[in-house]
């Protein structure tokens, strides 16, 4: 008897999950992915620490080029600071399906970020400081897969363009590695990747719902 009851019960969930995902789907276009402050603040932040960085390295500190360095762990602290004040002020918020799906999906993007920069990190205190030059390379990757997993689930044509120049940039860098012009292409790629994206996810978050909605 199992095996007849089987076949009958596989259409039925298959049917389940495609209506799930439609209205997961459905719920996305109607309620914009709220994620845009996290975004401008990720971006902004490391952005303006990579156009410090290139700055130094075309002499604009004069010697103190390995100063210009540490920009990037003050930028840590400061998108630090900034993310607890995101999260404490979004404690509580009511989210749909989509939302919350998406932003897991970017708060795991943002924990490998973060783990891949500590390994990368200690490869370059064993000798090896290539590894910092794979950073930027990782972190468009990933806002790729991101962008296009947005893309999946709300269908918004704009997010798989962003999806599509986040893996493009990917291989500029590494002809860049080692130049000192990768810590500007990084600072123009966060801008264009996550900023101003962040700034359209922003505006549609809090745009009127249509009447009737």
């Amino acid at each position: 008897m199992s095996e007849t009851s089987q076949p009958s019960a596989s259409p039925a969930k298959a049917a389940e999950d495609l209506a799930f995902l439609r209205d997961l789907a459905e719920a996305a276009r109607q309620t914009p992915f709220g994620g845009g402050d996290y975004l401008i603040a990720a971006g902004g932040w490391f952005a303006l620490a990579s156009l410090v960085v290139w700055s130094g390295a075309q002499g604009v500190f004069g010697p103190a080029l390995p100063s210009a360095h540490f920009a990037f762990p003050i930028s840590g602290l400061g998108f630090a600071a900034t993310l607890a004040y995101l999260l404490r002020r979004d404690r509580g918020r009511v989210e749909t399906a989509a939302n919350r799906a998406l932003g897991m999906a970017w708060a795991a993007i943002g924990w490998s970020i973060l783990a891949f920069c500590a390994g990368a990190m200690v490869m370059a205190y064993r000798g090896q400081p290539f590894a910092l030059n794979t950073i930027t390379m990782f972190v468009c990757s990933v806002y790729g897969i991101g962008w296009a997993l947005a893309a999946t689930i709300t269908r918004q044509g704009w997010m798989s363009v962003t999806a599509f120049c986040c893996f493009f940039t990917v291989p500029i860098f590494g002809a860049l590695a080692g130049t000192g012009q990768e810590f500007l292409a990084y600072a123009i790629a966060l801008v264009l990747i996550a900023v101003m994206p962040g700034f359209r996810l922003r505006a549609a978050a809090h745009r009127p719902a249509p009447a009737g909605a």
